[in-house]
């Protein structure tokens, strides 16, 4: 009856044609989605979410090297926040905006070298220091040169065989991941002048790739030359459907967001249910497919539904960067195995990491304000 009198009001009366195809159009759209409203972007509390995330990685680095265990009810829910995976969409779904808010490649880039590096490479400094205090085997002067630079580069997943002894085996292991997070600052810029504005089939095929390719990385790299494969496994390639997933979601967050912000507790719920059935997941680049997704969702929609409870200093990247120096010390103190490290490595990485943000970071974010301002 709605289709037959909309097609008759189009031959009366154009007006009134118009008024009925709005009204059929607000008719339908109100049955499938919630009602939509104007989203701040910029109040959120993902600031709080970072948090959790490197707490996280801190826990695990902690309980497997230290040889301490989890702290009840505590550890399970920061265990909910898988550091890495976190860190990566959300890093996907910010850049996306950061590429649009800069004039050129070259601006880009230089926002994102003011986020990263200077306060890397005070913790590589510091990294430095410790390790010549409390490791007394003999040291290979060259390598421990190139080894430095590779820290305060893109080369951090490389540790020469004379430090192996130190600590845990890498005296920073987890910078793995700014590797990975250059290469896709790099490639980010190049993947927007590609899919900015696109149709969703391109997008849909791009997130099926590189899931796919994610997914053949185990398969992968156990067919290639041990070097090669864990060049490979640092790649951009195992890890790119995350920061994918999460820049579609800000290509389309006008229409996404209303949703995933109503309905973040539905994403919860489920990656609660998917983790008693480890059977129905899919795995790409050592990572759940699902669980990241439904992980993120039920974290951005949180983040924008209850902004009040944002961190207002964000201190996730120094904890991320100071954590491990912290635990190798321990290590070659001879703390492993008592309980109370935990608290102490939380502690002290706490302190760096502010201490570090409200410094060296506070200088980086004035740098990329000028930079912003600028474009």
């Amino acid at each position: 009856m709605a289709i037959r009198t909309h097609w008759r009001y189009r031959k009366s009366n154009h007006l009134r044609e118009r008024y009925e195809l709005d009204e059929f159009q607000g008719l339908s759209n109100a049955c499938m989605m919630p009602q939509q409203e104007q989203i701040d972007f910029r109040k959120n509390s993902l600031n709080t979410f970072r948090l959790f995330a490197a707490l996280e990685v801190l826990c695990g680095h902690v309980v497997i090297h230290l040889h301490v265990n989890y702290i009840p009810i505590l550890s399970d829910f920061i265990g909910l926040f898988w550091g890495v995976p976190l860190f990566f969409t959300l890093s996907g779904y910010l850049i996306w905006h950061s590429i649009g808010n800069s004039k050129t490649f070259g601006n880009y880039l230089k926002k994102r070298f003011w986020r990263i590096y200077p306060e890397l490479w005070v913790a590589v400094g510091a990294e430095i220091v410790v390790l010549l205090l409390l490791y007394h085997q003999a040291i290979d002067w060259p390598k421990m040169g190139l080894f430095i630079v590779g820290q305060a580069t893109i080369f951090q997943f490389w540790t020469p065989d004379f430090l192996r002894d130190y600590g845990c085996g890498t005296p920073n292991g987890a910078l793995w991941t700014i590797t990975v997070l250059i290469q896709f600052y790099v490639c980010a810029y190049a993947l927007y002048k590609l899919l900015k504005n696109s149709k969703l089939a391109i997008w849909t095929g791009t997130i099926l790739v590189t899931t796919v390719i994610g997914w053949l990385t185990s398969n992968i790299t156990c067919h290639l030359p041990e070097v090669i494969g864990k060049l490979y496994g640092v790649s951009i390639f195992p890890y790119l459907w995350m920061f994918i997933i999460a820049a579609f979601i800000a290509e389309y967050r006008e229409i996404i967001m209303p949703f995933i912000k109503i309905y973040w507790w539905l994403f919860i719920t489920l990656l609660l249910l998917f983790r008693g059935y480890p059977q129905w997941e899919m795995m790409a680049g050592l990572y759940p497919v699902f669980k990241t997704i439904l992980l993120f969702c039920g974290v951005l929609g949180f983040s924008y539904q209850y902004p009040e409870v944002n961190m207002k200093t964000d201190i996730s990247y120094g904890i991320y960067i100071y954590h491990m120096t912290i635990v190798n010390a321990l290590i070659a103190l001879g703390f492993v195995g008592k309980q109370w490290s935990m608290w102490v490595v939380v502690a002290i990485t706490c302190i760096l990491a502010y201490l570090s943000t409200i410094t060296v970071g506070q200088m980086s974010a004035n740098k990329k304000k000028v930079l912003t301002s600028s474009t």
